[in-house]
């Protein structure tokens, strides 16, 4: 790790830092990684300054300095936990769980930051009870920590405790800036779970497009339960059309404040907060059979040959700009290879890649794949839902299509890394989430191929 020598007299070491800090929160890393390393150059052996350096290394996409930086500070003040956390951290992001666990157990002192990574690489290496008490270490030293509190809540809904897992959920209002910043804009109250007669409920989309499908299904609970209550849904647009289609009286669906007239509402509430208000239960999941209409008006109409079973196949998870989660979206995608292999190991299906984003252009480089492209026909949700429709069946990664095809009740074989996410928990082929649906599991991480040996063997023995 070399230091920049250039003349930095003018500067006072709290001036560098302070310039470093402002530019750093303007999103400016190579300024501020200029000036950090001219402070960590006045002062080599500050380990708070070589802390702060690694952290906008880590930002800046260089993990390997990162780590350098981190190992400087430790070389300077040992067992510094800061340090340890956050190179632990790093680690973590690359996918080296064992390797950050074997950092922590070296530190003398326990924080709540290294009780909060050890739960993170615990609940990525599939041992989500000791995950759950190193959250609850976490917790302990620092109540306030909402990241540990957000983690534990997914782990309580993975094994099964809703009745803790969900109301601890609401954590990820102060974990998400754009869920927290966005709370304000609304000028009424949380919904608490008031009565609502009499009054109009607004509740907003959030998180990702597959979120919002599996769970804008609690609308139909909430609507049972006041059936005359004025309801408003705020999503993104690609999935206004799909979500007008929902069977649910009184239900007004727009993107953003594009409704007819400007509405009055009494209450706000983020969409993934239903299953709280509504006292949801993991033993009860409603509409497991599906909940959105298969005869979507569409003029989509697919070329299928009537003698072979038509199976609709996405391998590649959402992109994220989130380090912390890039590499679980990365584990969670499969090689396009593994399906073109699996479509000469099989003769009575045909096969229609229904993969969006920038993935697809690798099948697009394959000449004799090209006809079976749908990204182009497909603009919005309830335009996938139209192919869906035409489909017997989807393979697919754990990405938005997965909970729409499941809430078409289309026959869906979902791809899962041998840690997948909480709402999969860690066994079994079933899913209470969708009737419809089957789960194929690595059995050893990254082992796509004994997952496809099985799909092959399935797809084979499928009548048509």
């Amino acid at each position: 790790m070399s230091l920049a020598c250039d003349s930095f007299d003018e500067f006072s070491l709290e001036h560098l830092q302070q310039l470093a800090t402002e530019a750093a929160t303007t999103g400016d890393l190579t300024t501020a990684l200029q000036l950090i390393e001219l402070a960590a150059w006045q002062e080599p052996d500050n380990p708070q300054i070589l802390c702060r350096w690694g952290d906008w290394l880590a930002a800046a996409g260089q993990p390997e300095e990162a780590i350098a930086a981190y190992q400087a500070a430790l070389e300077s003040q040992p067992d510094y936990p800061p340090a340890i956390a956050a190179w632990a951290a790093v680690l973590n992001e690359q996918g080296q769980f064992a390797e950050a666990i074997a950092l922590l157990d070296q530190a003398s002192e326990q924080t709540a930051d290294l009780w909060h990574h050890r739960a993170v690489a615990l609940q990525s290496l599939g041992d989500w009870p000791q995950a759950l008490t190193s959250c609850d270490s976490a917790l302990q030293l620092d109540p306030t920590a909402a990241e540990s509190q957000f983690l534990r809540s997914k782990l309580r809904l993975g094994l099964g405790d809703w009745s803790q897992g969900w109301p601890e959920y609401e954590s990820r209002l102060l974990v998400f800036s754009e869920l927290r910043d966005r709370l304000p804009s609304f000028g009424c109250p949380l919904w608490q779970g008031e009565e609502l007669t009499n009054k109009t409920l607004l509740i907003w989309g959030e998180q990702g497009y597959g979120d919002q499908i599996q769970f804008v299904r609690y609308l139909a609970v909430l609507h049972d339960r006041w059936p005359e209550t004025p309801l408003l849904l705020l999503v993104s647009e690609p999935l206004v059309d799909l979500f007008r289609q929902l069977a649910i009286a009184n239900l007004q669906v727009a993107t953003q404040f594009t409704f007819e007239t400007e509405p009055a509402y009494d209450f706000h509430l983020p969409l993934l907060s239903l299953p709280e208000r509504l006292g949801a239960t993991a033993d009860v999941i409603p509409l497991a059979q599906g909940y959105l209409p298969r005869s979507l008006q569409s003029e989509i109409r697919l070329q299928a040959n009537p003698r072979q079973l038509q199976v609709g196949f996405v391998w590649q998870a959402g992109e994220t700009n989130d380090r912390r989660y890039q590499w679980r979206q990365a584990s969670k995608s499969v090689p396009l290879e593994q399906f073109l292999q699996l479509r000469l190991q099989v003769n009575h299906c045909q096969f229609w890649s229904l993969q969006v984003g920038s993935a697809r252009q690798s099948l697009l480089q394959n000449w004799d794949w090209a006809d079976c492209d749908l990204a182009d026909r497909m603009h919005s949700f309830a335009d996938t839902a139209a192919v869906l429709n035409q489909m017997d069946l989807l393979i697919t990664v754990d990405t938005a299509i997965a909970h729409l095809a499941g809430a078409l009740e289309i026959p869906t074989w979902l791809l899962l890394p041998k840690v997948a996410d909480w709402r999969w928990s860690l066994t079994g082929s079933e899913t209470p989430w969708y009737q419809s649906m089957r789960l194929y599991r690595q059995a050893i991480v990254g082992d796509w191929r004994s997952v496809f040996e099985q799909l092959q063997q399935d797809l084979n023995s499928r009548p048509y």
